[in-house]
């Protein structure tokens, strides 16, 4: 036969709550201290590696051909106590993609004392001038900036022209890369006072006081100006009585003399 509790009498163990309350202090302050423990490690490599962090000393610049390199590490606010992290490398390239006469760049830090930057510039292409106003445009006749200083950039490996006016129309690629392009080749055959712009024609202005004009679009200089230069020294002689020289014709060149008499050339 099985037996049975007196209900009457029997008592139910309690649990010891203290106990369990001890343990689970003891469980939560292993916690706190593994915490604390490892926060002090973090805080120990975080205060060695920033003691250990290498500071500039030098900065190698390349592929500045026009920006003077003097003025690029002025730009960047870069000193012998700037830290070499990838912040720095960041903070470089940001300020270097802001400049107009920069394309792109390269950064990279060299152990243990040393920013590398490699620099891709915008090609100049020329400097008009015109009323003590410098514009400057790229090799792809896109205008860059009118802010030009001699501290920044060489401006004196970039062609410089004189202008007597701009038009609208110099806001085209096409003709600015065509004024360069007559200028070049007329400023072989003889020096270039000015240019100026007018309606669809380029005025170009010589020294010896001949304008030779010619068209902004649709003129095929190579064969107009060979053709010019054949002439050029019989006109030489009467250059105080022309007044002008077209010389975007398919097979001539016009001449206007100042005595309203017209002769053309072959």
């Amino acid at each position: 036969m099985k037996d049975f509790k007196n209900f009457k009498t029997y008592k139910k163990t309690k649990k010891n709550y203290s106990n369990i309350k001890r343990k689970i202090f003891l469980k939560l302050l292993l916690v706190l201290i593994l915490a604390v423990f490892f926060y002090g490690i973090y805080q120990v490599f975080y205060i060695l590696k920033n003691s250990q962090e290498s500071k500039l000393r030098y900065v190698y610049i390349k592929g500045n051909k026009i920006l003077q390199s003097n003025y690029l590490i002025h730009s960047l606010g870069i000193s012998n106590n700037t830290k070499l992290n990838s912040h720095l490398k960041l903070d470089v390239y940001n300020k270097l993609k802001k400049n107009p006469f920069i394309e792109n760049a390269k950064i990279a830090i060299i152990k243990p004392d040393t920013l590398y930057i490699d620099i891709n510039e915008k090609t100049p292409l020329c400097i008009l001038e015109v009323n003590n106003k410098q514009l400057l445009f790229s090799n792809d006749g896109q205008y860059i900036t009118d802010n030009i200083d001699p501290k920044k950039i060489k401006v004196d490996k970039i062609l410089h022209i004189k202008m007597a006016n701009l038009t609208p129309q110099i806001n085209n690629k096409k003709v600015v890369l065509e004024l360069v392009n007559l200028y070049k080749k007329l400023d072989k055959l003889e020096k270039i006072s000015y240019i100026i712009m007018e309606d669809n024609k380029f005025g170009v202005n010589f020294k010896n006081g001949i304008m030779v004009t010619a068209n902004m679009f649709n003129c095929d200089y190579d064969k107009s100006i060979k053709r010019l230069e054949i002439i050029w020294p019989k006109l030489l002689p009467d250059t105080d009585k022309i007044e002008n020289v077209s010389i975007c014709y398919p097979d001539r060149i016009i001449i206007k003399w100042k005595t309203k008499e017209t002769k053309s050339g072959r």
